[in-house]
């Protein structure tokens, strides 16, 4: 609450006419009214009397906020998303300029802003005039603020958000300068590069790059599926299990994982299940994947990636030598075994 909020709900909690504040306070009548209308503020010599009166702290009387949390940013951008329903997009734009006027320090407060009011001027495209261009300016300079941030992780959002704006817009040369500031870390890193490339006319980079992350995720969500499918077991729910079991095998015949990957979960279930004839066919099948080089340019979905060897292969490309970095074509993925 603002000032004059905090003024006449406390004022009016405590049983207390804006006269009789007025007279433990030594102003007239008139003074208060006006503080609770917003049209003047208390001298600054009575906040500490005045807050005592009301009985509050001053940072409760000025609304003193020492920052934004997550959870209340969340809120509020979803805040500018119903002002901007009911107001229209001026009135969004006015009101995240007024928080960011009362946080100007808050990074993560910048970016979430810039995020909602961009996607709101994209969702009322005929709203506001000749003032769109200054409100693209301003949503423009928050990411920049934001791109500059010493909070790692709004820096990462807000350099790829510039990134991926720059190669929408054909501003290469900057979108290139921004994906190097990028960590190598960062999920979608290679899919905006593969974009960038594509862009610069260099497709069998793009290529490369696009079957890479294709394989890596493949050999993830293999991962995945297999620990649900020992979680499942340890549960006792054996037919979960089969069915996460069975999802695992044929994810990995569609997105041409090798072998060593997809009989991961089956063997678990047929251990716990104590088949040991399917147990010891899935161990050989395993086994021999992992002495057999894996061809994945003869899939339809990696005929860009080399041909490459076994799992000691991965494990030596793995262990830094070149094309360990995101941008640079790995073989045969980076995932390595579940």
């Amino acid at each position: 609450m603002k000032i004059n909020d905090v003024i006449r709900t406390r004022r009016q909690a405590l049983g207390l006419t804006q006269e009789a504040l007025a007279e433990r306070l030594g102003v007239s009548g008139p003074a208060v009214n006006k503080w609770e209308k917003s049209l003047n503020y208390p001298d600054i010599t009575l906040l500490p009397t005045l807050a005592r009166v009301l009985g509050v702290d001053l940072n409760t009387l000025l609304s003193f906020q020492e920052d934004m949390d997550r959870g209340e940013i969340g809120r509020f951008c979803a805040r500018l998303q119903q002002t901007a329903e009911a107001e229209g997009c001026a009135a969004a734009v006015r009101l995240a300029e007024e928080k960011l006027r009362e946080f100007p320090r808050n990074d993560h407060l910048a970016f979430s802003a810039a995020g909602m009011l961009e996607g709101i001027l994209a969702m009322y495209p005929e709203d506001g005039g000749a003032e769109r261009e200054r409100w693209r300016a301003e949503i423009a300079a928050l990411y920049e603020r934001a791109a500059g941030s010493e909070d790692h992780q709004v820096r990462e959002w807000a350099v790829f958000t510039l990134a991926a704006r720059c190669v929408g817009g054909g501003e290469l040369e900057r979108a290139e300068a921004l994906l190097g500031r990028l960590s190598d870390t960062h999920r979608e890193k290679q899919l905006l590069t593969a974009s960038l490339r594509e862009r610069q006319g260099r497709a069998g980079e793009a290529w490369v790059l696009l079957e890479q992350t294709l394989f890596d995720r493949a050999a993830g969500i293999l991962s995945v599926l297999s620990q649900m499918a020992g979680l499942a077991l340890k549960e006792g729910d054996r037919r979960r299990a089969r069915a996460l079991a069975d999802t695992a095998a044929e994810a990995g015949r569609l997105l041409a994982v090798p072998d060593h990957a997809v009989q991961s979960a089956p063997l678990q279930l047929a251990l716990a299940e104590e088949d040991g004839p399917l147990a010891l066919s899935l161990l050989e099948k395993l086994l021999d994947s992992l002495c057999r080089p894996w061809d994945l340019c003869a899939s339809p979905l990696y005929p860009h990636l080399p041909a490459g060897g076994g799992a000691a292969d991965v494990a030596a490309r793995r262990s830094g030598r070149p094309g360990d970095r995101p941008g640079e074509p790995v073989p045969v993925g980076r995932a390595g075994l579940p």
